[in-house]
């Protein structure tokens, strides 16, 4: 509204073509023509739909939404720091790996780390390594509250990865997903899972996507790492893929008298 209303204003004072290009596209044109002049809406309104990119900064932070980055909320990944000063300054290694301390919903201290071959986004919600070029694989933290004692079942990991809360439903729900274990794990190693399911894209079409899931226990909490990229890719990149989940890690941390610390 703010846009249509500033044109309109410089509408009633001069006419102008105002012409742009970035990035290698092609070229596009604001055209208000004069009072009086004669202009198709049609031809007015596309150009007036090609300058509100004027408005959008080309180069910008990584921010919060669904895989990918685009969304409506903030997803709910359940990744509660133990030192949030600490996680801001987390970078990779030089073989691109990264670590981190969390809190598990009982509050229970736990050290995470995994292979991280893309950069490391610094967002609000949560933990996230996403090929930034593409945007179409990405490496992401999710957790969830898990009974003492309980075995993972595969119930819990949809309700906590395919909800409509977290980044896979930021425009609907999941559907179709089917979910099998590929390794059952033990103390020192992940458990990994291999889903497949559809979700939607900003622009509300369907995506096949695919995902290896690795999941351990620290305290009461589900500590899950969500390694995905397009179903058409995956064969492709399922090995490197499976490289970054069977990386996953999620240990007791030490004991120390921080803030939150039982």
């Amino acid at each position: 509204m703010k846009t249509t209303a500033i044109v309109w204003l410089l509408h009633l004072f001069m006419p102008f073509s105002l012409s742009w290009s970035y990035g290698g596209t092609a070229k596009r044109s604001l055209i208000i023509p004069a009072a009086g002049e004669n202009i198709s809406r049609a031809k007015f309104v596309s150009s007036l739909v090609a300058a509100s990119s004027l408005l959008v900064p080309v180069g910008s932070n990584a921010f919060d939404g669904g895989v990918g980055g685009l969304g409506k909320t903030r997803p709910q990944t359940g990744v509660v720091f133990r030192d949030e000063e600490a996680a801001k300054s987390t970078t990779q290694s030089s073989s691109g790996d990264v670590t981190y301390e969390l809190l598990a919903p009982d509050g229970s201290p736990a050290v995470i780390s995994f292979l991280a071959p893309w950069p490391l986004l610094q967002t609000a919600a949560g933990i996230e390594s996403r090929d930034v070029s593409g945007g179409f694989e990405s490496a992401f933290v999710q957790v969830t509250e898990l009974q003492k004692g309980s075995e993972i079942k595969p119930s819990q990991l949809k309700e906590a990865i395919f909800s409509s809360k977290g980044k896979f439903g930021m425009y609907g729900s999941p559907t179709d997903i089917r979910l099998r274990e590929v390794s059952p794990g033990d103390s020192k190693t992940p458990a990994i899972y291999l889903a497949t399911f559809t979700t939607l894209t900003p622009a509300m079409r369907e995506s096949d996507r695919k995902a290896y899931i690795s999941a351990a226990t620290v305290g009461n909490g589900l500590f899950l790492l969500v390694t995905t990229t397009t179903a058409v890719r995956f064969s492709k990149l399922e090995s490197s893929l499976r490289r970054v989940a069977d990386s996953f890690l999620a240990v007791d941390a030490p004991k120390t008298n921080l803030r939150n610390q039982k």
